[in-house]
Formats: C-alpha cells, structure tokens, sequence
C-alpha cells in the first residue's frame, strides 16, 4: 500500500476523474507579426532654450525610440562643457 492509497486519494481520483475533469482545448497558432521598419533618427541631439532662460540638451537614441531633455542654467552649461573639454585626448 502505498502513501496515496493509504489517504485514500487514489480511489477518489479514480472515481472523479472522467466526470470532473475539463480538457484544455488545443492550442491555436498565432501568425507572426509582419516586420516593422524602425524609424532613421533625423537627428541625435538638438539644444535649445526654454522660456525661464534655462538652456535644454536633448539627446536622442540611435535607434529613433527614445530621447532624454536635460535643463540647465548657465553654470550646469559651463560645467558641461569643461567635463566635455577634459574628456578630449591629447594629440
């Protein structure tokens, strides 16, 4: 006798079984999707000014999807561009 039968389970499995027991339905296939041409950026970064005077860098993705707007006053600007500047390699 094992555990199952011992708890009797087995026997009420056996008995339920074929009346309460639903069957998945079979799976369909799903067409694929066509593909999709990705949009060409037209551009990658473009700088600007808001109306409070604040300066605006905005930088797009490589890819077209995506883009991030950074606003700075004219001190976070200077300090920009010296980190750009000491990023340089020297010749």
């Amino acid at each position: 006798m094992n555990f199952l039968e011992f708890l009797g389970i087995k026997k009420v499995m056996e008995d339920t079984e074929p009346k309460n027991v639903l069957k998945f339905p079979e799976p369909k296939a799903v067409p694929k999707m066509p593909p999709v041409a990705k949009p060409e950026p037209k551009e990658y970064y473009r700088i600007g000014r808001r109306e409070d005077g604040m300066t605006t860098l905005t930088v797009m993705s490589g890819d077209g999807y995506g883009a991030i707007t950074l606003s700075m006053n004219e001190t976070a600007c200077e300090q920009l561009i010296k980190m750009l500047r000491a990023s340089y390699q020297d010749n």
